[in-house]
């Protein structure tokens, strides 16, 4: 390989610290010399995730590539010219960790395990270079990810500040109880819950989900939350709540976020429930103890998907000893190691078996939450899980 090539490209003279204007020490240059340019065409796996290691590491000199997870997320933004793929392939033993493909024509300098191992028998000086270049790329790296992290820290905390968590207020009505809850499947999620008096006599509730997870759910989330109760405040019928919010989450979304939502307005002393179903799961009812039972209700659009949507507002009665159940899908969709689904019958299910604890809005929705922990097992968390839950009086 051209070591002058190299020299060019900053990253290179960065991690072997090779100073400007300065001789390249001798190690450095064998090391760089014995690198072999290859080709990667486009849709191709530079490293594959489970692959050994024996190719080793690879500079990419020209184009681009993305890194997928185990199941074949895009877990960073996509790598270019300068970046490193796989250094730890020289020194690890272990499997890859992911997946690296090629999203365009790539080419890329590349030193085998086997080379590297036979340049370091020769010359016990470039291993030690190697090491020692590693660990400081390494140290800089888990720095900067202990920064993230502490950020993704304060991150999670600010978006589960703006739920609700206490209910006391809603409880000490006179007419009502309720509970929510959400569990994240990373440290920010896209679920979210949101419950407020409009007046004396309104009590408005909701839950939605926002597609995708992290921090870009989470951002778009907060937006959603703060258009639907800004609207939902003013008094306004929910279906010019739902089209004024719906256009304010289109506007500039060039990203293509939507998020489902279930909207509902209670009047506390009519009993009549007001409700928009935004492209949601339909909810369980109760009613006056009996089992739960789906309604059939009309789907409307989800949010952010179309400007000038129309939305249709339905209702229902709901009074005295009924109980209505909200949720994400992550809920019907938790699933078991062998890829199982919870689904909507076995949810049905757990809230009939517990129908003794339809009364208590927190025992209820803990229980669920435990059914499903069980029913899932070791399997991980795929996706946000989120419940509200309001029983009449």
């Amino acid at each position: 390989m051209d070591v002058e090539r190299l020299r060019k490209m900053q990253s290179v003279c960065k991690f072997f610290m090779i100073e400007d204007g300065k001789e390249i020490p001798e190690e450095v240059s064998q090391f760089l010399s014995a690198i072999e340019e290859v080709t990667i065409p486009r849709g191709k796996d530079i490293v594959t995730y489970g692959a050994d290691c024996e190719d080793g590491m690879y500079i990419i000199l020209s184009g681009s590539c993305e890194v997928l997870s185990e199941d074949g997320q895009r877990i960073n933004t996509s790598l270019k010219e300068g970046d490193f793929v796989g250094e730890l392939g020289l020194i690890n033993e272990q499997p890859r960790g992911a997946t690296v493909r090629a999203l365009t024509d790539m080419t890329c300098a590349n030193i085998s395990k086997r080379l590297f191992e036979d340049i370091c028998s020769s010359n016990r000086k470039i291993c030690g270079s190697f090491m020692n270049m590693l660990y400081n790329r390494t140290a800089k790296l888990v720095k900067e990810q202990e920064r993230v992290r502490a950020e993704l820290s304060v991150a999670a905390r600010i978006q589960d500040g703006i739920l609700e968590h206490d209910f006391t207020e809603f409880n000490n009505l006179e007419k009502v109880r309720l509970f929510a809850s959400t569990r994240p499947a990373k440290e920010m999620g896209g679920d979210f819950y949101d419950l407020f008096m409009i007046d004396d006599a309104h009590l408005c509730f909701l839950i939605a989900d926002v597609a995708g997870k992290g921090i870009p759910a989470a951002m778009f989330m907060s937006m959603a939350k703060i258009h639907i109760r800004n609207y939902a405040s003013l008094g306004l019928p929910l279906s010019e709540v739902a089209f004024r919010a719906n256009e304010q989450l289109c506007y500039k979304n060039e990203e293509g976020m939507f998020v489902t939502v279930f909207l509902c307005v209670l009047d506390l002393k009519t009993n009549e429930l007001r409700f928009i179903n935004a492209a949601h799961g339909s909810p369980f009812i109760s009613k006056a103890g009996e089992s739960f039972m789906a309604p059939e209700v009309r789907t409307n659009m989800a949010f952010g998907i179309f400007e000038e949507e129309e939305y249709i507002e339905q209702s229902m009665m709901l009074e005295p000893g009924d109980g209505i159940y909200l949720y994400t899908d992550g809920v019907n969709e938790a699933n078991t190691v062998d890829l199982e689904l919870f689904g909507r019958e076995r949810l049905k299910k757990a809230l009939n078996d517990n129908i003794e604890l339809a009364g208590d809005p927190e025992l209820l929705l803990d229980k669920l939450y435990a059914v499903i922990d069980e029913f899932a097992g070791e399997a991980e968390q795929s996706d946000d899980i989120t419940m509200v839950y309001l029983t009449r009086r």
